[in-house]
């Protein structure tokens, strides 16, 4: 399980030109689930994400997490973070979870979001979205699960 996140002032997906969801201040996820992929990793990604520290304090270090400044997530599922780019010019995706078992893992995760104390929305799996965000810093990080 892959997953790039960015702190955002803002973000939101739009479908068919219509919004979907959005969020205000908080963390865009994207999410990408790999061909040995469980459900613990979930569990330890909303673990990591509910503690982990992204937004600054009163020191303009960073040491406040998610539900210390209150905010949302938006997760979206992106499967090209499965890509290998190493050789030609074109990228493979042969570590990328079949799309059967990563919507299955990504319903999973956004029950267990609802069983959190996290707020969130999300996108729609398989769907061609248009994503709009306001990166806050810009503060970009990489997790591997």
């Amino acid at each position: 399980m892959q997953t790039l996140i960015q702190r955002v002032t803002s973000a939101s997906v739009t479908i068919e030109g219509s919004e979907y969801s959005s969020i205000g201040r908080g963390l865009l996820v994207f999410v990408c689930f790999e061909l040995n992929d469980n459900e613990e990793l979930i569990d330890k990604f909303i673990n990591k994400i509910s503690k982990f520290c992204f937004f600054e304090g009163d020191s303009s270090m960073i040491g406040l997490n998610l539900k210390e400044i209150e905010g949302e997530l938006l997760v979206i599922s992106q499967f090209t973070l499965a890509a290998t780019t190493k050789k030609g010019n074109k990228a493979s995706f042969h570590k990328a979870a079949s799309p059967e078992k990563a919507e299955s893992l990504y319903k999973n995760l956004l029950i267990k979001l609802d069983k959190s104390s996290l707020k969130w929305k999300s996108g729609k799996f398989g769907a061609q979205m248009d994503i709009s965000l306001v990166n806050n810093g810009p503060v970009t990080f990489m997790f591997n699960f």
